[in-house]
């Protein structure tokens, strides 16, 4: 068992429940993808877990998963269990967007997954164990900690439990079961309804590729279909219920043909299917949250945020964040002296995290409203991201015209003379190695007031020390790789170019 928590005492399981609290290092609110990896993650690190989790409610909802989901399936140990489940391996993405048609292929012998919600949980939460696993109807709880733990009641098994946790994670996604409490900031957009059902096709659907994702805009909204049979495709139109009248279950059906109708390709793909069960609708609206987390709470996954699913990182995200939340969880319980650090970092990752979301889907929605000039895309096209001043955004440096221009430059230059600039300083900031929040060096300047570490997987403390000492590009190239973890070349450049161009490294 990798780096045993020094609190441990009663094992990986919950204690045994007599007449007072059951005890446990953590209480984990929510039996989805990010409740089942950050338990299965903390239970290998050896801390006492109880984890609540009620019926799914996901149903034939199908989503697709990106091949770099495949590191956060690594580090929770459920790669071999995903690959083995017949899920259908999808090569990449077809999107007709604002006029537009895009084939989105992966990088060769990369393959995502399309899966259906409700069997990829419960392959998710089966990992987690039983005997940490309670099945619950309700929680209530004032959430208020008082002598290192919270005192948590649950209905589980036909009584009243209650929880005695050093740390909780609200895990419970849209339910928000901690995140409604005041933490949650109010929608700054409009409402998104979700309209889902499954449609069945005997002999395929004529595509090119039946494997990839297909996503549509059309005047009112967007939509997109997964598949999850070779015959089975889940189909579901993206509605504003402002600007759409939902009326009733009753008149939800009709209302999805409709708006399926208006859409130029998928709608002409189910001519010939059959529906498969009734259409259900599914709350799909943006928000954030003011705070993610405070000493033994965290808000994990899409308990803390949610941004529309355009990006098809839904799962990669709650995966992401239950994984950062069990790291921080563990520092805290084993070295307390980096609480605060740790509860730093996890605020500023959770915000990076739902910034970068904002801004990827208000440049579809830009994209969309150029074809598409209506209150649904206008709205959702006004960016009102809030900036994290100096977090650096990769997408955004790969735009950036200081660091094209030094890129230009380095490509010209016949040999580089480069030094720190006196206005870069180094400050020991929070980062993450191996399953612990610890104090490193980073680069803080007039760029990056708030420090960066990394780019790309580029350690640019170690890249500035060597960069004073060559000549030449080749040169800092194969000593950078001598030194730290190998980098790709255009990685390499690209963080140098960044350094250069945001005046962290200047030309002696």
């Amino acid at each position: 068992m990798a780096d045993s928590a020094k609190s441990q005492k009663t094992g990986p399981g919950p204690a045994s429940a007599g007449p007072g609290p059951t005890p446990a290092d953590v209480l984990i609110i929510g039996g989805g993808p990010a409740g089942a990896a950050a338990a299965t993650l903390l239970t290998q690190w050896g801390h006492s877990v109880v984890l609540l989790s009620r019926p799914s409610v996901v149903g034939d909802l199908a989503e697709s998963l990106p091949p770099s989901c495949r590191k956060l399936f690594d580090r929770i140990g459920a790669t071999e269990a995903i690959a083995g489940a017949g899920f259908i391996r999808t090569t990449g993405n077809t999107v007709w967007w604002g006029g537009k048609e895009h084939v989105a292929t992966f990088a060769p012998g990369e393959r995502g997954y399309q899966v259906v919600r409700s069997r990829f949980d419960e392959l998710l939460l089966h990992r987690v164990g039983g005997q940490t696993v309670l099945g619950t109807t309700s929680v209530t709880s004032e959430f208020v900690r008082r002598d290192g733990a919270y005192r948590v009641r649950c209905e589980a098994g036909g009584g009243v439990r209650e929880i005695a946790a050093r740390w909780v994670l609200d895990c419970s996604g849209r339910a928000g079961v901690v995140a409604r409490r005041g933490w949650r900031a109010a929608p700054s957009r409009g409402r998104t309804l979700a309209l889902v059902a499954n449609w069945e096709r005997a002999g395929g659907w004529g595509l090119t590729d039946e494997t990839h994702t297909l996503v549509e805009s059309y005047e009112a909204g967007w939509a997109w279909s997964v598949p999850t049979s070779s015959t089975r495709r889940c189909i579901a139109v993206m509605v504003d219920p402002e600007l759409t009248r939902v009326a009733g279950r009753a008149e939800l059906a009709a209302l999805y043909r409709a708006e399926l109708a208006r859409t130029d390709r998928l709608g002409k793909l189910i001519e010939g299917a059959t529906l498969v069960g009734d259409p259900f609708a599914r709350d799909a609206s943006t928000y954030g949250a003011e705070r993610v987390c405070e000493a033994g709470l965290l808000l994990v996954g899409d308990a803390a945020s949610f941004v529309d699913p355009l990006s098809s990182f839904g799962v990669k995200k709650a995966l992401a964040s239950a994984w950062l939340a069990a790291v921080v969880t563990h520092t805290c319980l084993t070295e307390p002296a980096l609480e605060t650090a740790a509860l730093q970092l996890y605020q500023a990752r959770e915000r990076l995290m739902f910034e970068s979301m904002q801004r990827g889907s208000a440049e579809f929605s830009r994209a969309a409203a150029g074809r598409h000039a209506n209150d649904f895309w206008i709205e959702r096209a006004a960016s009102d991201v809030i900036e994290m001043d100096g977090e650096p955004d990769v997408a955004a440096l790969r735009r950036d015209p200081d660091v094209l221009g030094a890129f230009e430059a380095l490509r010209g230059a016949d040999s580089i003379v480069l030094r720190p600039s006196d206005r870069t300083q180094r400050v020991d900031l929070p980062l993450v190695r191996g399953n612990r929040v610890t104090l490193a060096p980073h680069l803080v300047s007039p760029a990056f007031p708030n420090g960066i570490r990394y780019v790309r997987d580029v350690d640019l403390v170690q890249l500035t020390d060597l960069a004073s000492d060559f000549r030449h590009v080749p040169d800092l190239y194969e000593a950078y790789n001598r030194a730290a973890p190998p980098a790709a070349l255009p990685d390499f450049l690209g963080a140098l170019s960044t350094l250069i161009g945001k005046g962290v490294l200047e030309h002696a």
